[in-house]
């Protein structure tokens, strides 16, 4: 079967885009809990409007719920997902295993996707979140084409996104904003750090990095292999982009579609789409690209396409030597100042005003004072294509196909309409009785011209049955009042809701104790007693229990859904979180630290008064914060090839990003090859141990990657005091 075509709609042109274009679903976020909090959602009764429009031309609709939620924000949000289900959304998409928990217990219909944010990999995760009822999963976009077969062969709808951003960091595992901006990724407010320029140091030295955008990735572009995932069962190919252009949009959706139908893409198509929006393309992890083939060092803009170089300057007017056509109200950019503006005014040898350019040609425009002679120039808006593109939305008009069986046995009898499609029928019939024609009986002729009348409609009849008697005839305007009838009553029962069925939660967790506090090293050396319990995902030891990375499924502890007893890295920020993991068969999880002290003692407090036993939770008191885990590494990169194969340098030198604020962080692989990045600060909340476990917290993490092992003892001593 062939896999939908799924389209971000960050607006109402965006949807309108979508939809001229053929896409098979949608998805959008809410004005709240949704990870675009700057896209301009929808309201709940636009919401509403969307979806009955959808619906009505055979297009789903999926709302993205995907932040982490605190635990004074549950009631609201599942009184959201429980509005939205009543307008009869077909999936929410979300990243908070407390909320997939509640709602799957409370509202048994609604259809659960799991986010991209939750980092799924493997089939073992999947089947963990299955437990809590989730339908389809929203493949990380590290995952290699084995990794996607590997999880489609579970069962599960599998999602994968076959376009437009890339993170760097696995989704939801990005704490860089947050920690430095005081802008959470989980809560829907990047400040986009990894698109920022950084200097990279090696033992305190500066290294040449080739560009200074170091973990900014290209654009994924996938367009081309969408048949392959589709032959390998992937049910939905994503389109990433709730904050870009109505043109994006139906470029990116079109061509997809294009592929899908075994048509090949042209110079033209390729073009078309890289002017709408791209930081050059890569074809990211599904085909293990890495280093160079993965990231776009020199700059993190809009690339569009090159058109020309500058050849000469008198202040603000500049002379291109054009390689593509130019239009008046073109964007352009000029690549060595990265300065930009529109055409407005632009000119040919003569001097003369002009508002289209060919190719080949030099003209003359008046663009923005600073550029040199040599600069790049690239279009990066092309307004002939825009206005192209809006014709094509302004006369689209996505309709559904209905059949219909039309029937007047004989004079004096009324004309019926039975209208079908799929499981769905009405029926209806004129309110007068046919008469004897006179001259020309109503033929089916005259009938399929009055039916074929519905360029404004949500539907037109694809194909019509007659039955008719003989010398009938009927008005014509009694003729379109059926027609009307019919497809009214049609539309009232396709958008007909099932009764929404809700349930009182009365989930009960079986009782679980942590009892021991967590230490978790990255070299033996921070190992300074043999009283403690000591984790490492950096080496496997008879002295130290395995933590997992975020891929790997084998450890005592966890960073994802793994085989182990403690679930760590998994943003747990309310009490049904902690439920949720429980119920997965897991002992015990760290709460995410995201939470501030607030937010902990109220997820104690619920958890306590809902379940009458203290939550099975650790709070992390020291740590210096992970700010990413990448499957990118900047040091590999900038010092040999970027394939990350037989390297260690992170662990035979100290290296650190500086970006252009002062800030800085510090870098180092585990065992596995992933990069993680470390604030250079250290979190303690030491002194906050007493307070903590008088909301009910019995044990403890604490993380320790650089320190020496006289700084461990260190706060060892604080800790015991």
């Amino acid at each position: 079967m062939r896999p939908e075509i799924l389209a971000p709609v960050g607006s109402m042109e965006a949807l309108n885009a979508a939809l001229a274009a053929g896409c098979d679903a949608v998805y959008f976020g809410l004005p709240s809990f949704g990870a675009r909090a700057f896209a301009n959602n929808f309201d709940l009764e636009t919401t509403k409007e969307v979806i009955e429009r959808c619906h009505l031309c055979g297009v789903k609709i999926y709302i993205t719920m995907n932040t982490i939620l605190y635990e004074d924000e549950m009631e609201d949000a599942y009184n959201m997902a429980k509005m939205v289900h009543s307008f009869g959304v077909d999936a929410l998409i979300i990243q908070d295993l407390g909320f997939i928990h509640l709602l799957h217990h409370r509202l048994p219909n609604l259809v659960l996707h799991a986010s991209t944010q939750l980092s799924v990999s493997n089939p073992y995760q999947i089947e963990q979140l299955k437990k809590l009822g989730v339908q389809r999963v929203v493949l990380a976009r590290e995952c290699t084409k084995e990794e996607i077969q590997a999880c489609v062969d579970t069962g599960i709808e599998v999602e994968v996104f076959v376009h437009g951003a890339l993170c760097i960091c696995y989704s939801g595992q990005c704490y860089f904003s947050s920690v430095h901006y005081g802008r959470s990724g989980n809560r829907g407010m990047c400040a986009q750090p990894c698109r920022m320029k950084y200097t990279l140091y090696e033992d305190g030295n500066k290294v040449d990095t080739h560009g200074e955008y170091v973990l900014s990735p290209k654009d994924l572009s996938l367009i081309d292999e969408v048949n392959t995932l589709a032959d390998m069962g992937v049910c939905s190919l994503k389109i990433e982009g709730r904050m870009k252009s109505a043109p994006y949009v139906y470029e990116s959706v079109s061509q997809v579609k294009k592929v899908l139908e075994n048509m090949e893409r042209n110079v033209e198509d390729k073009q078309n789409l890289r002017v709408t929006f791209n930081r050059e393309y890569t074809v990211g992890h599904m085909y293990r690209a890495s280093g160079k083939e993965l990231m776009n060092s020199k700059t993190c803009n809009h690339q569009g396409i090159e058109i020309g170089k500058v050849v000469k300057v008198n202040k603000n007017k500049i002379c291109i030597q054009l390689s593509q056509d130019l239009h008046q109200n073109d964007g352009i950019r000029f690549e060595k100042e990265n300065l930009g503006c529109h055409v407005n005014f632009m000119y040919d040898k003569k001097q003369k005003l002009i508002s289209f350019m060919p190719k080949n040609n030099t003209v003359l425009i008046e663009g923005p004072v600073g550029v040199h002679v040599g600069s790049i120039v690239r279009k990066t808006m092309d307004s002939e294509l825009n206005k192209t593109i809006e014709k094509e939305i302004r006369t689209s008009n996505r309709q559904s196909k209905v059949n219909a069986i039309v029937t007047c046995s004989a004079v004096g009898k009324p004309m019926v309409m039975e209208v079908y499609k799929d499981s769905t029928s009405v029926c209806v019939s004129t309110e007068i009785d046919s008469v004897q024609a006179l001259k020309r009986a109503t033929d089916e002729e005259t009938l399929n011209k009055q039916f074929s009348k519905t360029k404004d409609s949500w539907a037109s009849f694809d194909h019509i049955e007659y039955h008719l008697g003989k010398d009938i005839y009927f008005p014509i305007s009694v003729m379109n009042q059926l027609r009307r009838d019919a497809l009214e009553k049609m539309k009232e029962a396709c958008l007909k809701q099932e009764p929404l069925v809700e349930k009182e939660y009365s989930y009960i967790p079986q009782e679980s104790k942590t009892s021991f506090d967590l230490f978790e090293i990255n070299s033996m050396n921070q190992k300074v007693d043999d009283s403690s319990c000591y984790v490492s995902e950096m080496f496997n030891s008879n002295q130290i229990l395995e933590k997992s990375n975020i891929k790997s499924v084998d450890g005592f502890v966890n960073a994802h859904l793994g085989k182990g007893k403690i679930v760590d890295s998994l943003n747990v920020s309310n009490s049904y979180s902690v439920a949720a993991i429980l119920e997965m068969g897991y002992e015990s999880c760290v709460i995410s630290d995201e939470c501030d002290k607030y937010q902990v003692e109220k997820i104690m407090k619920a958890f306590s008064s809902r379940y009458h036993f203290d939550a099975p939770v650790y709070k992390t008191l020291y740590q210096k914060r992970r700010l990413m885990t990448m499957k990118h590494c900047p040091v590999n990169t900038a010092l040999k090839d970027g394939k990350r194969m037989n390297c260690g340098l992170c662990h035979h030198h100290r290296y650190e990003l500086e970006g252009l604020d002062g800030k800085r962080v510090f870098l180092l692989g585990d065992k596995d090859c992933h990069m993680r990045l470390y604030d250079v600060n250290i979190m303690d909340e030491i002194e906050n141990r007493k307070d903590y476990e008088s909301y009910g917290i019995k044990h403890f993490r604490f993380v320790f990657t650089d320190e020496n092992q006289e700084e461990v003892k260190t706060a060892f001593r604080a800790y015991n005091r």
